[in-house]
């Protein structure tokens, strides 16, 4: 399965599965559009993958409703900002809706995402809509970290998503969470692709991604 059934698996709302190559953190990722994500995906997720669940969208719209890159805010402090990559994290904040409980449960991660997803839609066409409607539904800090993607500076799984889901006519807000499984390390790339093949998840690398740019 290639570029093909990855970008028809994110229009059907089914993961993806994203290999960043072995240069940079060589992990597999998987990926979602957040509109279609349940209590019980992140339930699947947190159990079958075990990395950090995070909502992505672009630095632009990130921006458009008040937050910022939190390397530009430690970084103005004197801590260091870079990854052992190389690149600054995507990071821009973090975030609960303001309906959930305690925000770290599978249901009020499933609500904050999908609703973070609504956000996006009305800033793609409103900006200060959607700015307003961010401010009054969500609390920070939250459970939920809000990454914003730098297409053409940076390829992290951030970017890699988004290219994806560009390529594919996805709105640009989407789930991301690392495979980590049973591993204290990241998923080694051959149990990440016979996990793929047994669940029927197209597994993509960041290389064929990048064509797509």
């Amino acid at each position: 399965m290639g570029l093909e059934e990855a970008m028809k698996a994110l229009r059907q709302g089914r993961l993806v599965m994203i290999y960043d190559g072995d240069n940079r953190e060589a992990e597999v990722d998987f990926v979602m559009r957040a509109d279609a994500v349940s209590a019980e995906t992140v339930r699947w997720l947190r159990e079958n993958a075990g990395g950090l669940l995070c909502f992505v969208t672009t630095r632009e719209i990130g921006i458009s409703l008040g937050l910022e890159f939190l390397s530009r805010y430690y970084g103005m402090r004197g801590f260091s900002t870079k990854a052992p990559y190389g690149d600054e994290p995507a990071f821009m904040g973090y975030v609960n809706h303001v309906k959930t409980k305690t925000g770290v449960r599978d249901a009020d991660k499933a609500l904050t995402v999908k609703e973070l997803a609504k956000v996006v839609d009305v800033a793609l066409r409103d900006p200060e809509e959607a700015r307003e409607l961010f401010r009054m539904s969500f609390y920070l800090p939250g459970h939920v970290p809000v990454l914003g993607g730098r297409i053409g500076e940076r390829w992290g799984h951030t970017e890699l998503s988004l290219i994806l889901a560009r390529a594919a006519g996805v709105p640009p807000a989407l789930v991301i969470i690392e495979a980590l499984g049973r591993h204290t390390e990241a998923m080694p790339i051959h149990e990440a692709k016979t996990m793929a093949e047994i669940l029927g998840i197209p597994l993509v690398t960041g290389e064929e991604i990048k064509a797509l740019a």
